[in-house]
């Protein structure tokens, strides 16, 4: 919100004295970019029924919305829009008004997490400045032994959301490879990046095993068959945070799994992630240090970073 502090603004029940000029517009609440656009005449673009009004009305009843504008020529209108909302990807924009209602960029992010829930894990968040917007960096887990498998996975799965007809996220693959791959959107005002991080996944059911039995017969045992059939079993229809729960309490599940076993539950979007933390971040760079200038100023999640604008 740097940007537009030197913007004037009116609340939106105020948008009757706006001044008569040539403008682009930015509709914000809590600090968030709802939509942008583009007036030749200020004033007369928001005194009749503007196409978003029932919407940012909406909003207006929960949290307050404020227009703020920036004055130029009319030749710089068509640019000067373009660029800003391809920066801030605000939740209102890029669609025509449909007949059905459209699902709001948070709501799909949270679809995408839900999907993804057991295989992603929060990496951290860096801070915005006057060159970039604030950034959540997600992590998708994934063994050296199924790299190809687990990034076909993702990749149909955010496929699937950008499917959506009445979507307003988008998933774009910066970095396609067959065997990992970069993944960026953008919701409410902040960017989201989705990374491989190679390490092996509590659903990995070899070693996952390996912890079940360690914990039921010890390192040093040899299990009958019918026995390790079952308890094959029993691994398959675990919940991830039974599976989690077994590999904190047993030596061979730090080993094979440090990263989950080392990080904590925090909310994104409202789904609950594992995130790494400020100890792991750390150990992370110490082991990686280019990460830390992949990623200036990145600090441990522990607060929900995508605000969830409810209309």
């Amino acid at each position: 919100m740097q940007e537009f502090s030197t913007f004037p603004f009116l609340t939106l029940t105020q948008r009757s004295q706006l001044p008569e000029c040539s403008a682009i517009y930015f509709a914000i609440a809590r600090d968030y970019v709802l939509y942008v656009g583009q007036a030749t005449n200020l004033r007369n673009r928001w005194q009749g029924n503007h196409h978003r009004l029932p919407q940012l009305e909406a909003i207006n009843r929960r949290y307050e919305v404020k227009l703020f504008w920036l004055s130029c020529n009319q030749n710089q209108l068509n640019d000067l829009e373009r660029q800003y909302i391809d920066y801030y990807c605000p939740a209102l924009n890029q669609t025509k008004i449909p007949k059905r209602k459209l699902i709001p960029s948070f709501q799909m992010f949270k679809v995408s997490l839900t999907k993804l829930n057991e295989r992603v894990i929060g990496f951290g968040i860096c801070p915005s400045n006057e060159q970039q917007l604030k950034k959540v960096v997600l992590g998708y887990l994934s063994a050296s032994t199924e790299t190809r498998a687990v990034t076909g996975v993702v990749r149909k799965s955010l496929q699937a959301i950008n499917r959506k007809p009445n979507s307003l996220i988008r998933w774009v693959e910066v970095v396609r490879g067959p065997s990992e791959a970069f993944w960026r959107t953008r919701c409410n005002g902040i960017e989201v990046l989705l990374i491989p991080l190679f390490g092996e996944r509590l659903m990995h059911n070899p070693s996952m095993y390996e912890v079940v039995t360690e914990n039921r017969f010890g390192t040093q045992t040899s299990i009958p068959m019918p026995e390790y059939d079952a308890m094959r079993q029993a691994v398959k229809a675990m919940s991830f945070k039974e599976r989690l729960e077994l590999a904190r309490n047993s030596q061979i599940g730090w080993s094979r799994f440090p990263l989950e076993c080392g990080a904590s539950f925090q909310t994104v979007s409202g789904v609950e992630i594992l995130c790494l933390t400020s100890k792991q971040l750390e150990a992370l760079f110490a082991q990686r240090p280019y990460f830390q200038n992949l990623y200036p100023g990145i600090q441990a999640i522990t607060n929900d970073p995508i605000p969830s604008l409810l209309f």
